[in-house]
C-alpha cells in the first residue's frame, strides 16, 4: 500500500531529495515550500504523512501543526535544525508525532515512513461492513458509505462513530467521548448529543427502523450495528 505524503520544506534541495526517494518507494508525493500551500493540499487531499520543516517563510511550522490538528490526525514528522530537547518536547506537545534533527540521513526518514506504512496496513482493516453491507467503513481513508453511497462526515463525526464502532461492547458516557475524541476542543457534554444526532441523520434508515447508535438514557451511547462476517 502506498501512502500520500506531503513534504513541507522551503529548502529546495532537501525538498527534492525527499520527493525523489518517496516516489521511488511508491508513494504519491505532494511537495510545497510554505505553510499556506501546505494548508491548501491538506484541505483538498487525503494525506497520510507530513514531513514538516519548522523554519518556513511567513508562517512557522509550529503554527501549521496547530492548524493541522484542528482538522486532521495525520501523522506529522518534524524535520528541524533545532536540536534542543525542549524544542522536541514543544513540537510533540502541540501535536507532532515524531522529530528528526537536521542534518539527517535520507535512509532514516525512509525507514520511519516504512514503519508508518506497516502500521497503517496492520492496524486497520481495509473495509468493515454492517447490517448486510448497508453501512460500510473504510478506515484507511476514513470514508463512510450507506448502500454504496459516500456519506461525508466531519472529522469529529467520524471520530465519534469510529470510537463507538471500535468498542461495541462499551457504553460511552459523554465525558468519555469528549476525552477520546475532543482533546483539542472546548466541547462540553451536551455538544456530544448534537454530534450523535448529526451522525444518526446521515447513517440511520428510519424507514427500516434501523439505528446504529443506541442511547442508554442517563448513561451514554453504544454502537448497535451488526458486523457482517
Amino acid at each position: 500500500m502506498f501512502m500520500n505524503i506531503l513534504i513541507v520544506e522551503d529548502y529546495k534541495k532537501i525538498n527534492e531529495l525527499l520527493g525523489v526517494f518517496s516516489r521511488q518507494d511508491g508513494h504519491k508525493t505532494y511537495q510545497v515550500f510554505d505553510a499556506e500551500s501546505a494548508m491548501e493540499i491538506i484541505n483538498k487531499e487525503k494525506i497520510d504523512v507530513i514531513l514538516l520543516d519548522l523554519m518556513l517563510p511567513n508562517m512557522q511550522g509550529e503554527t501549521l501543526i496547530k492548524y493541522i490538528r484542528q482538522v486532521s490526525d495525520v501523522y506529522i514528522i518534524v524535520l528541524s535544525a533545532k536540536v534542543d530537547v525542549k524544542d522536541r518536547i514543544d513540537v510533540i506537545s502541540i501535536g507532532a508525532d515524531d522529530y528528526i534533527s537536521k542534518p539527517f540521513s535520507i535512509e532514516e526518514v525512509m525507514a520511519k515512513l516504512k514503519n508508518i506504512q506497516k502500521r497503517l496496513v496492520v492496524n486497520l482493516p481495509t473495509l468493515i461492513t454492517f447490517n448486510n453491507q448497508y453501512l460500510k467503513i473504510v478506515p484507511l481513508s476514513r470514508e463512510v458509505y450507506i448502500k454504496n453511497e459516500f456519506i461525508p462526515l466531519t472529522k469529529y463525526e467520524y471520530d465519534v462513530l469510529w470510537l463507538l464502532i471500535s468498542n461495541p461492547n462499551i457504553v460511552y458516557t459523554r465525558d468519555m467521548i469528549i476525552a477520546q475524541c475532543f482533546q483539542d476542543s472546548e466541547a462540553y457534554d451536551r455538544v456530544i448529543d448534537v454530534f450523535i444526532k448529526n451522525i444518526r441523520k446521515k447513517i440511520d434508515d428510519p424507514n427500516r427502523d434501523l439505528s446504529f447508535i443506541k442511547t442508554h438514557y442517563g448513561i451514554g451511547y453504544q454502537f448497535a450495528g451488526v458486523k457482517d462476517a
